[in-house]
């Protein structure tokens, strides 16, 4: 019997830089925290997560990563996860396209992720991602069956500029921007290095005191991680 729960969530956007591989890696922590079996699909052709994960030589029985090079082999892939009951959920960070591969990804998925940083650049990629959605819903013969769509502000200052203020009022009076925001932590940065966000929280907590008070801060930035991949999936 297939797994009725499982959630496919794609992160999409057609701009580099906007975090969609960051914030790919801290739901994919959030969930492995809560147990969740989390299957993996890398179809950026920079393979950014699937390289990170082989360079730190990542092992852990929740967590499974695969290449995904053609937009074919989707389907298969996920129909084979569901009936074989192996992920609670599907991660897919995007190759960021438009067209048939972005059309073929929102029929497969059950959530749209787009990640958007305070930039006029963002803004107007996200526009365009939105639109494509929008005309998406309109050729669909039932557009009720397509994945619902969330714009997460992403690599948020804790400090706003005037401008980015601006941004983000445009973004959320033109788009379902999530009210949790991917906010800009160190911690992040230090996931490229060393691992998952949840498991260097846990590092942190049994390593020497001078490293025990850092792991309140990786505590948080799952806790957010873990806010945003609730909102998006409904619990």
């Amino acid at each position: 019997m297939g797994n009725e729960n499982m959630k496919v969530v794609s992160v999409i956007t057609r701009k580099g830089g906007a975090g969609k591989t960051t914030l790919t890696r801290a739901l994919i922590s959030a969930a492995m925290a809560q147990g969740k079996r989390c299957l993996v699909f890398d179809a950026d052709p920079q393979q950014a997560l699937a390289r990170w994960a082989n360079k730190l030589s990542v092992a852990d029985p929740l967590f499974r990563i695969e290449p995904l090079m053609m937009v074919d082999e989707l389907s298969d892939k996920i129909e084979t996860a569901y009936e074989n009951d192996t992920a609670d959920f599907v991660f897919i960070d995007t190759i960021g396209a438009a067209g048939q591969w972005a059309d073929v990804l929102a029929v497969e998925s059950d959530v749209l992720v787009v990640p958007m940083m305070l930039s006029d650049d963002d803004l107007e990629i996200t526009t365009d991602t939105f639109n494509w959605y929008v005309g998406l819903r309109e050729r669909a013969e039932d557009a009720d069956a397509l994945p619902t769509f969330h714009v997460v502000m992403s690599n948020v200052p804790a400090k706003q500029s005037k401008a980015e203020t601006t941004i983000e009022q445009t973004a959320i009076a033109q788009f379902p921007v999530m009210d949790d925001y991917f906010m800009h932590r160190k911690q992040h940065k230090d996931a490229s290095a060393e691992g998952f966000i949840h498991q260097i929280a846990e590092n942190r907590r049994v390593g020497p005191s001078h490293l025990r008070v850092q792991a309140k801060h990786f505590d948080e930035a799952v806790e957010e991680a873990s806010s945003i991949l609730k909102a998006i999936t409904g619990g």
